[in-house]
């Protein structure tokens, strides 16, 4: 709990505290939110141990954000209060949740420094349970606190040549979690240098990954480099090639070897993007495509890769496609140029239809071993003048990289080998100018890749009318069973 508090409070002070000098406009925004439930199966346990409750939530948040000629930081904290009335004893609790983003331009044009602060409430593992809200008390559920730090140098000399250094020093605490875990750092030094292409340029890339957790007595070293040609085939595609070398140091075994790889980006317009990459590494093939289409009132986005990744460089990227507000920035971008106009647009429709932050995605396991991922997504989003609609699927599959560090306990072991089919669809509609009628529906399975063959199926649904009663205030009626 003390962790936990202190998470939130090193939140809010980064937060509000880190730009007062440099950021002009200032804009707070506080509310509180009231949510009564009740639960005929409050712990999701199996039948014949169900306990019924009336849960009390009340949600107090602060959005913010400061903005100066070159300093910007926003952010969004809330504590989730859950007061439970027949098992209070056991289930009382609450649970800090953050989100700042913050950026200095120290010299202009040249050295940046950003921070970010996330505060979340994860799931250890795909096999236990996976409530939709805080309502539902499970052992399952953690605090993750992450706080990023992240000098750079950005530059693009006359002669159209752009070059970047950046170094992301990353800290991990976790607190609540039912198993031992061990707190990390991760230190990653990136560069790219990027030449004009017309129609020939060249390129060059290092990532270098250094990966400690506090209980292991040695680090999980990743380092690649790489240099190629890039090639302007006509005005909307280019195409890249490169050859490099990669060195990696794990605790148990070591991999090093030539790397090389090809690459296709095509563009056809500003709303139409399609990636590509393909290259030859330790553990095989590794590859990244990406698809990404929007019109006025929709937005559609299909994702794929094979790479390898360590538990907190996964807490600290984003699901693909999974953010309903990165969704309706994308949407409302030709429509509100402005970017803190068009942020409180984002908060508004979110707030107005009962929207998630967070569509459906798989599990970051907690493991202190590098991992094979391969992630198939797609998400639709389509906006009309009463009606919205979210739909997103999922395939993730992640196996350990072999000796490359400490293994979870035998019992949670085979976490680490596993494959999550998910989907989750979203859908509002407005009754009236005031009230939204919200549907959302969640299913997720996860089969075990080792030989015990375990499975795990779970699925929710919500129904939810929201009336706003005046300017600030709004009310819910929610009915949710739970499978």
């Amino acid at each position: 709990m003390a962790l936990r508090a202190r998470a939130l409070a090193t939140a809010v002070v980064l937060g509000m505290a880190a730009f007062p000098a440099l950021a002009e406009t200032w804009r707070f925004v506080p509310s509180i939110g009231l949510t009564e439930t009740w639960s005929d199966n409050i712990n999701l346990a199996i039948p014949g141990l169900a306990t019924s409750d009336l849960v009390t939530e009340v949600t107090p948040t602060l959005t913010f954000s400061g903005r100066g000629s070159r300093a910007f930081v926003e952010g969004t904290v809330s504590v989730p209060l859950l007061f439970y009335l027949h098992t209070g004893s056991y289930n009382d609790d609450y649970y800090p949740l953050a989100n700042i983003r913050g950026q200095v331009e120290a010299i202009e044009k040249l050295f940046y420094v950003e921070g970010l602060v996330s505060v979340s409430q994860p799931v250890l593992t795909p096999f236990g349970a996976q409530p939709i809200d805080l309502t539902n008390a499970t052992q399952n559920r953690y605090t993750s606190s992450l706080y990023r730090v992240s000098p750079f140098i950005k530059r693009e000399n006359p002669g159209g040549v752009q070059y970047l250094l950046r170094n992301d020093s990353t800290w991990v605490n976790l607190d609540g979690t039912p198993i031992s875990t061990s707190n990390s750092y991760t230190s990653e030094w990136t560069g790219t240098i990027d030449t004009p292409v017309a129609p020939l340029g060249w390129h060059a890339d290092f990532d270098l990954v250094n990966v400690k957790f506090n209980d292991q007595n040695s680090s999980q070293r990743t380092n690649v480099a790489r240099v190629g040609p890039r090639f302007a085939w006509d005005p909307v595609t280019r195409l890249s090639a490169h050859v490099g070398y990669e060195d990696n140091r794990y605790p148990l075994s070591d991999y090093a070897g030539a790397v090389y790889g090809v690459g296709l980006e095509w563009q056809p317009t500003e709303r139409t993007r399609v990636v590509a990459n393909w290259e030859h590494r330790f553990f095989g093939s590794s590859y990244l495509f990406t698809f990404d289409h929007r019109t006025p009132l929709s937005v559609w986005s299909v994702n794929a890769s094979r790479q390898i990744s360590s538990y907190p460089q996964q807490l600290g990227t984003l699901a693909a496609g999974g953010s309903v507000p990165v969704l309706l920035d994308q949407l409302f971008a030709s429509r509100i140029p402005d970017p803190t106009q068009r942020q409180q647009a984002v908060n508004t429709y979110i707030d107005s239809r009962s929207l998630p932050s967070q569509l459906s995605s798989p599990v970051d396991i907690y493991t202190q071993q590098i991992t094979l991922n391969q992630n198939v997504s797609a998400t639709m989003g389509l906006l009309g003048s009463r009606n919205s609609l979210f739909v997103t699927v999922y395939r993730y599959q992640t196996e350990p990289i072999s000796a490359s560090g400490q293994v979870l306990p035998p019992v949670f072991g085979f976490d680490n080998d596993n494959t999550q089919l998910g989907m989750s669809l979203n859908w509002s509609h407005n009754l009236t100018p005031l009230t939204v009628l919200n549907l959302a529906a969640y299913a997720y399975r996860t089969e075990g890749n080792g030989q015990l063959g375990l499975k795990t199926d779970q699925g929710a649904a919500r129904l939810a009318i929201t009336t706003r009663l005046s300017p600030n205030t709004s009310a819910s009626l929610w009915l949710r069973p739970v499978a």
